[in-house]
């Protein structure tokens, strides 16, 4: 568990910074808006997220228990949000509805077992406050 705690450091700082600049939008048949997407429904104490940045790069966080974040690019295709790892091992794929990333674990690479993601989870995006 000591270990777990600057993993979960790394993370945070890791948010703080992607999550900067959350007003514009990726093109694609629809749009989806940069910023960081927060799966409210979780009971767990880090609530999985998705955090899309303007160079089309994300980060998913799935559970403060995995050493693994998946990082890298991501693009939109007929109404899906794809990410992809850098390391080529992963993709993740959320339907786009407004404000809100429904993910969809049939066309996704699995999340290990341990992690609370079902099919369907919302991911709701976080509005800056002014």
């Amino acid at each position: 568990m000591n270990k777990a705690i600057p993993v979960m450091l790394l993370i945070f700082i890791m948010l703080s910074t992607f999550t900067g600049c959350g007003k514009n939008t990726v093109t694609g048949a629809i749009n989806v808006s940069v910023g960081k997407y927060i799966m409210l429904e979780s009971e767990e104490p880090l609530k999985p997220s998705v955090v899309l940045d303007e160079n089309n790069m994300f980060m998913f966080t799935y559970s403060m228990l995995s050493s693994y974040v998946p990082t890298g690019s991501y693009e939109v295709a007929d109404g899906k949000l794809i990410l992809n790892t850098n390391d080529g091992k992963y993709k993740y794929v959320f339907k786009i509805k407004s404000n809100e990333l429904i993910f969809d674990a049939k066309e996704s690479s699995e999340i290990p077992s341990y992690a609370n993601v079902p099919d369907g989870a919302v991911f709701r995006r976080e509005i800056d406050e002014i």
